[in-house]
């Protein structure tokens, strides 16, 4: 066999160890991203979030002063965003979810809230909580983006679903709100207020 010979015959080799050892790694990663899944989803990880959640909720407001922990509420939206993502099935999720709107707008992020109230309605239709996930997509939009066209359509749909809720009373009140100025419902707060005093 000539040198040149030996040397392709080396390169060839060479190319196909690397491949090989290249796809073992490949391999090996997959089957670790796969196991560290299935350990996150378990019981026992299930249980251990949990407890990490109901934790976080006890501690991120301290009622001294009034305030929110920023650290904790941080790691409490990370918590509950994990176990929505594992536990997709699960009960609570549709409540984390809310939680999470709830925090979301606490810390100004407005847009986030809307996001996760349309997540909850969209995959947990039988969720208690739906009215009050249209009424307060509703009232965020009025309020946070002065958007009512946006907002209309949120209390309609809450109308027209649950019209015996007491959220659909307010969604019928904010609705009336809709190009008023603020001295105009002033005005016609104080005038109603005048009445109920003259009956």
């Amino acid at each position: 066999m000539t040198k040149t010979a030996l040397c392709s015959t080396g390169n060839g080799f060479r190319t196909w160890l690397v491949l090989k050892s290249v796809l073992v790694l490949y391999v090996l990663f997959l089957v670790s991203c796969s196991s560290d899944k299935a350990n996150s989803a378990s019981p026992e990880a299930k249980k251990a979030l949990i407890a990490s959640i109901d934790s976080l909720q006890r501690n991120m407001f301290n009622r001294q002063n009034m305030e929110m922990d920023k650290s904790l509420v941080s790691k409490a939206i990370v918590a509950y965003q994990d176990f929505v993502k594992n536990f997709p099935e699960d009960s609570l999720s549709a409540e984390y979810l809310f939680r999470l709107s709830d925090l979301s707008r606490a810390t100004g992020d407005n847009k986030k809230a809307i996001e996760y109230l349309d997540q909850i309605c969209k995959t947990y239709p039988a969720f208690r909580k739906i009215p009050e996930c249209l009424f307060l997509q509703g009232y965020y939009y009025q309020e946070y983006f002065n958007d009512t066209v946006q907002a209309k359509a949120f209390y309609t749909n809450l109308l027209e679903k649950y019209p015996t809720h007491a959220f659909s009373d307010d969604a019928k009140a904010l609705m009336k709100m809709f190009g008023k100025s603020e001295q105009d419902i002033i005005k016609e707060f104080e005038k109603k207020e005048a009445e109920k005093k003259s009956s």
